[in-house]
């Protein structure tokens, strides 16, 4: 029993809910009295805040100056704006705000276009444009108000100071109020025609001509500061309070009343008072917001803060309002920045969520419809039908929650006599009676309603997705059904229908296109021309509009059967039409995914999120005209609906500012008629739209006269880049837009000339012309002076040519006379020194001898010399530069001079500094010093002096080269070089030798200069470079090997590396440089050991055994003459070969030091290249000696000298009396020997290759052959007999040396 009361309980309580929402509901829809309601246009308001540039968002105050920008003044910053951006000045402003009075900056721009501001405490400050700063007014007291009438005269008011006047003609300043209201606080003044009004602290002002004044009552009840006035165009002035409300004068009245209405607290709090261009008056309040009092329609708006509303102000604290020169409406707020209001912004009414109750839904509409109280329903998808009463601003939504509807997702909707018909998704139809009842048809519970159309009181036809096109009476059901079953339909998915003409409907799939169906026939058409995915239909005097899923809208003509797309390339904003409805002039407007667009038959204008659109997409179904011509649209977010008479453009034309002018990225004033230089050519210009309500839209157009042949479109790009500019005069213009388009045609200009190059002014081309006529003149006079001189160096080519001619025979001649010579002089030599090595020679025929040997040597040099210069004449002669040790060479050229001038009795010194790393021509460079020093010795007188110089200067080597004797005067000094030159005609010529030098200097980039120091001495001064630099490419040789290595004169300090394997090599020469020398020469391949004389020499030679010694022939002590005797006659070191170094030239010499046993004779300078292969050649001799021993040749055999062979012999001797012995071994045969042991290794080594151990082992080896040969004794006894200890090491022996065993060998 409880349980079933518990159930009647629960069932009453949900009638009694249910009844009393549908008796509100049946109350809201049974009202017949139909009201021609035309909905008011939406106000909404932007704003603009620190997150767009703002300084600081508590905004005190605002003006415009004549240019255009908008200046706002903060508590932190004023700020400069021209639409894209901000420009801080660090300028703080006061902002005291209480409930009966106020101290708040200012910043205010008087009819002579100067902005002034007041900062904080009062401080009065005017800007000056061209520093772009401001400069303070100094005064006594704090200034509260600064305002210029139409006289030019400038008021300020003061915080308990009164009012100032400064006088426009006098300049003087005078205190114009008397002394009992001299304490007042003045907070704000309007000029009213011939008078002045002034509102202060509670009192009113108004002054004449005559600075006489009055006090105006107010009719007011307690004591009132009055905060602000304004004039309306009819001549009343209005009067703002500090919390006592607004007041008012009407023109004829002497006093101002209290403005009574209910919507206007009478403690409003007002800051401030705008009259706009349509005489409404705004009112900003502090604490409540914004008010509008709109005299023609005699209403009052407040405009309040609300988080859930974003088209609302952000804060009801507003300080500040002004009206630009665009209309638009600006509201300085009290920390949220500046709100601004532009009536033609928002084109479209919106409604969403954000405007409505949390417990409303207007999002994810699919259908809208009107009653006849002008009601909105919305049918959204699974939240409801939403209904909304826009006169009261009351809101409800239906639910199946709250209501008997068979569903929350409702698609289509339709008032038919006050029944509203609802289709839903899946749950069939619903109609909704005036007396709230829900009436349900289970027939069709399970359809789908796309749409739904009126056809009479009763009945509608209905749209369903899987059960085709429905013509559905409200009390009997389904009258009639069309499908793919029973008709010519092909699909059962009606998206859209429209009523034609004659009884023709027009039915549109979502799958298969457009179909026609004839009501009187029953005869359904296929219309083949459309087969589109179709989201709407729209019919209209034989043309039939067609929304379509994706292939843009389409226009069909029942007459003629055609159709016509329009798409995006057409203008049309996307390409899925959702909604097509009529708008008045035969327009069509159109709901997309991208937006809504007008259509006019010919182009389309497209409107976009930023005109109050309620989002981009919109949705299917969601579109309808009301009896008021009231068009509604739908979407996600909510509904947009609008008037198109309703619809307003802003026709103001912005104002095109040039803001920036760069010269290659640096700011450039805008100087007027701004002349620039040629390089100054980049140039990059920056502009702004004065049109600051949404301001991202405005677009540019811009035009550089003398360079752009049109105007070009930058879109919202607000800059425009030059680069390359030609020298010309050129005039930059912009012009710009606003958000809907109006172009204002007044373009900004700027003016600029970029100046030609000096090489192209005017004065420059006269003088090219100038120019040109001079040059005119100079090469015809030049062609015919050429005419005569070619005709004479005619004459002079062919006299040079004859000449070149005998030169080069003269040349020939001298090259083939040279080679003729020599033969016969050899032919001479050879018999004169055979001659001469005969010694029954008497000395009178040897002295004839050598006086014809010594005139044919010099006629063979003279030979020489002449094969060189003619070499050099014709160019055959060529440099071969490598790096090498100069200084080494230059000591090698001089040594050889040195002996020929002690034979002369000459003194000769010399000094030649270390040069290591010198490149030069080694040929050029000997040949250019023995000439000079042989002509230097050669004229030297006996017991005279020849001095030899050298040293470094700059990449370069100065050799200079002293001697007396000399004979030639100054004045013939310059003749030297000359061929065969004479001083007199008993004097010996010079020959051609210093005329060779001369030539050789000049090939290789050096000079030669003569020059005599006093009556006996001349000095020759020869320059030669020595660094790689130079030489030319061609010049140097790369592969030639180097005279010198890196650091030859350090070798006597560098411990050598031995090794064994290296040959040993004595060098023994007592000039440290050459020494050096040689030693860096052989260092790599050679083990070296050096003497500096031949006594030294001598010693290390028989201690250390070496394999080569090279000695020079002139050392003190011992010479090397001596010392290769000496050597060559000791059987210890008679096997060593020697080398011979001498500057003593001639055959003589060289016979001396052969006949002494010398392996070779070489005379300085010497080639190295050459010395180190005759000192290879020579070890490569021994070495093959040594191969013969090897090779099983007897003692007898090896020896080479006299001394060799006794060494052999003892050698021999010493075997033979001790080979037996199995003790003896290298400690006996070295003290038999009467030799150190490293003396017999040394010695034997050389001659043999072997060890005096394995010399041993190889003569018993030699031995153990023999009798193995000859005898029968066995290897054993063999083996003992010839000294071994053992047979095994015996056969050991045998078979390495034989490559076989005894027995083996004894076998064969």
């Amino acid at each position: 029993m409880a349980y079933f009361n518990k159930i009647i309980t629960n069932a009453l309580h949900l009638f009694f809910t249910t009844f009393c929402c549908l008796s509100i509901h049946a109350q809201n829809v049974a009202k017949t009295t139909s009201d021609n309601f035309t909905p008011e246009k939406q106000f909404s308001f932007k704003t603009l805040t620190i997150n767009d540039g703002l300084s600081q968002n508590s905004v005190i105050s605002i003006t415009q100056d004549s240019i255009g920008y908008l200046w706002l003044a903060t508590q932190d910053g004023l700020n400069k704006y021209n639409g894209r951006d901000f420009k801080h000045y660090d300028k703080q402003f006061e902002d005291i705000t209480r409930t009966t009075f106020s101290k708040l900056g200012k910043v205010y721009i008087d009819k002579q276009n100067r902005l002034w501001i007041i900062t904080h405490s009062g401080k009065l400050e005017l800007y000056q444009p061209n520093a772009d700063d401001f400069k303070p007014i100094k005064l006594p007291f704090d200034v509260s108000i600064v305002f210029q009438d139409k006289n030019f005269n400038l008021y300020l008011g003061s915080y308990n100071n009164g009012l100032f006047k400064i006088d426009y003609k006098t300049k003087d300043t005078l205190q114009i109020l008397n002394h009992e209201d001299q304490t007042k606080t003045i907070y704000h003044l309007l000029e009213d025609e011939n008078e002045l009004i002034v509102a202060g602290s509670e009192t009113i002002f108004r002054f004449n001509n005559n600075v006489a004044y009055q006090t105006l009552s107010v009719v007011n009840t307690k004591p009132t500061n009055y905060s602000t006035l304004e004039k309306s165009p009819d001549g009343t002035i209005w009067l703002g309070s500090f919390g006592n409300g607004l007041f008012y004068k009407t023109k004829d009245a002497e006093s101002f009343i209290k403005y009574e209405n209910i919507n206007i607290p009478k403690n409003l709090n007002i800051e401030d008072l705008l009259i706009d261009r349509q005489s409404r008056l705004w009112i900003a309040s502090y604490g409540n917001g914004v008010y509008l009092i709109d005299f023609k329609s005699n209403t009052v708006k407040n405009f309040k803060a609300n988080k859930n509303n974003p088209f609302a102000i952000h804060y009801n604290d507003m300080l500040s309002l002004y009206e630009d020169t665009t209309g638009t409406i600006w509201f300085g707020s009290d920390g949220t920045g500046a709100s601004y209001y532009d009536a033609h912004l928002i084109k479209f009414n919106i409604l969403t969520n954000n405007q409505v109750p949390k417990s409303v839904n207007v999002d994810m509409v699919r259908c809208i419809t009107t009653d006849k109280q002008n009601n909105i329903w919305i049918g959204t998808s699974g939240k409801g039908l939403t209904v909304v009463d826009l006169k009261n601003e009351t809101y409800k939504t239906y639910t199946s929650e709250n209501t008997t509807l068979a569903s929350n997702r409702i698609i289509s909707t339709c008032f038919i006599d006050n029944d509203l018909w609802i289709g839903h998704q899946g749950y069939g139809l619903n109609i909704l009676e005036p007396s709230g009842h829900y009436k349900f048809y289970p027939e069709i519970k399970n359809y789908t309603v796309w749409r739904i159309i009126k056809k009479s009181t009763q009945q509608a036809w209905l749209c369903t997705e899987r059960h085709g096109v429905l013509l559905f009476d409200k009390q009997k059901g389904i009258i009639k059904e069309y499908n793919s079953e029973n008709s010519d339909l092909i699909t059962n998915n009606i998206r859209a229908l429209t009523l034609g003409d004659n009884n023709e409907i027009w039915i549109g799939t979502d799958d298969n296109g457009l179909f026609k169906l004839n009501e009187t026939t029953d005869q359904i058409e296929k219309i083949n021309k459309v087969n589109d995915k179709i989201k709407s239909l729209y019919y209209n005097k034989n043309s039939l509009w067609i929304g379509t899923n994706g292939n843009g809208l389409k226009v069909y003509n029942t007459e003629t059967k055609t159709t016509k797309t329009y798409t995006i390339q057409d203008g049309l904003p996307n390409d899925v039409v959702y909604g097509i409805l009529p708008g008045n002039h035969a327009n069509i407007w159109l709901s997309t995914n991208n937006g809504i667009s007008k259509f006019n038959h010919t182009n389309f204008e497209n409107f976009s999120v930023y005109d109050g659109l309620q989002a981009k997409e919109f949705n299917t179904g969601a579109y309808y005209k009301d009896q008021n011509n009231t068009l509604y649209f739908g979407g996600l977010e909510g509904i947009n609906w609008f008037h198109p008479e309703q619809l307003t453009f802003n026709t103001e034309k912005p104002k095109t500012i040039i803001s920036k002018f760069e010269v290659f990225s640096k700011p450039r004033n805008l100087e007027p008629n701004l002349s620039l230089n040629y390089r100054e050519n980049t140039i990059t210009f920056s502009f702004s739209s004065l049109h600051f309500s949404q301001p991202k839209r405005n677009l540019y157009k811009y035009q550089l006269v003398n360079h752009d042949n049109d105007w070009i479109e930058s879109g919202n790009n607000n800059t425009a880049h030059y680069t390359n500019l030609s020298p010309d005069t050129y005039t930059f213009q912009v012009i710009s837009c606003n958000y809907d388009g109006v172009w204002n045609i007044i373009p900004a200009t700027y003016t600029f000339t970029i100046r030609h190059p000096w090489y192209f002014s005017n004065i420059a081309i006269v003088l090219y012309l100038l120019l040109f006529t001079i040059i005119s003149y100079l090469i015809y006079s030049y062609l015919k002076w050429r005419w005569h001189i070619k005709m004479q160096l005619q004459f002079e080519h062919d006299e040079t040519e004859r000449l070149k001619q005998l030169d080069a025979f003269k040349t020939k001649l001298y090259t083939n006379i040279s080679h003729e010579f020599r033969t016969p002089l050899t032919l001479i030599s050879g018999p004169v020194e055979k001659q001469l090595n005969n010694p029954k020679l008497s000395n009178t025929d040897k002295k004839e001898l050598e006086l014809v040997q010594r005139n044919s040597k010099r006629l063979l040099n003279l030979v020489n010399q002449l094969l060189d210069l003619s070499k050099l004449e014709t160019g055959n002669l060529t440099l071969s530069v490598t790096q090498g040790n100069l200084g080494v060479f230059l000591k090698q050229l001089v040594k050889g001079f040195e002996f020929k001038a002690k034979e002369k009795h000459v003194d000769f010194t010399y000094h030649i500094p270390l040069i290591p790393n010198a490149w030069f021509d080694q040929d050029v460079v000997e040949k250019i010093v023995t000439n000079l020093l042989s002509n230097a010795v050669k004229y030297a007188p006996k017991y005279g002096y020849v001095y030899f110089n050298t040293s470094q200067h700059e990449g370069e080597i100065i050799i200079t080269i002293i001697n007396n004797g000399n004979t030639i005067s100054n004045e013939n000094i310059s003749k030297l070089f000359q061929r065969y030159y004479q001083n007199n005609k008993s004097a010996d010529g010079v020959g051609i030798g210093l005329s060779l030098v001369k030539e050789l200097t000049v090939l290789t980039h050096g000079n030669i200069v003569a020059h005599t120091l006093n009556k006996d001495d001349i000095q020759f001064t020869i320059t030669l470079p020595i660094e790689r630099s130079f030489f030319n490419a061609t010049e140097i040789n790369e592969n030639a090997l180097p005279h010198t290595f890196d650091a030859p004169y350090e070798s006597h300090k560098i411990e050598n590396v031995k090794s064994n394997s290296q040959p040993l090599l004595l060098i023994v020469e007592d000039d440290e440089d050459i020494r050096i020398f040689l030693n860096a020469i052989f260092r790599e391949d050679y083990n070296i050991e050096e003497a500096e004389n031949g006594d030294i020499g001598i010693k290390k030679a028989v201690k250390l055994i070496p394999d080569i010694i090279i000695s020079d022939i002139m050392m003190p002590k011992t010479d090397g003459i001596m010392l290769c005797s000496t050597l060559k006659q000791d059987e210890l070191t008679s096997h060593i070969p020697i080398i011979l170094l001498t500057a003593k030239s001639g055959t003589p010499n060289e016979i001396e030091g052969l006949k002494t046993g010398a392996d070779d004779y070489i005379e300085k300078p010497f080639h190295t290249q050459k010395l180190k292969i005759k000192v290879q050649n020579l070890i490569e001799s021994r070495r093959k000696l040594q191969q013969r021993y090897s090779q099983n040749f007897e003692l007898t055999e090896i020896a080479v000298t006299s001394a060799e062979q006794q060494f052999f012999n003892k050698v021999k001797e010493v075997l033979n009396q001790n080979i037996t012995d199995s003790q003896f071994n290298s400690a006996h045969f070295s003290k038999n020997m009467l030799m150190s042991r490293m003396q017999l290794h040394r010695k034997l080594k050389a001659l043999t290759g072997l060890t005096t151990t394995e010399f041993i082992r190889s003569e018993r080896l030699k031995l153990a052959e023999k009798l193995l040969k000859t005898s029968d004794l066995t290897v054993s006894e063999i083996a003992y007999q010839v000294g071994f200890n053992t047979p095994s090491y015996f056969i050991k022996c045998f078979k390495v040396q034989y490559k076989q065993t005894p027995s083996e060998y004894h076998n064969k």
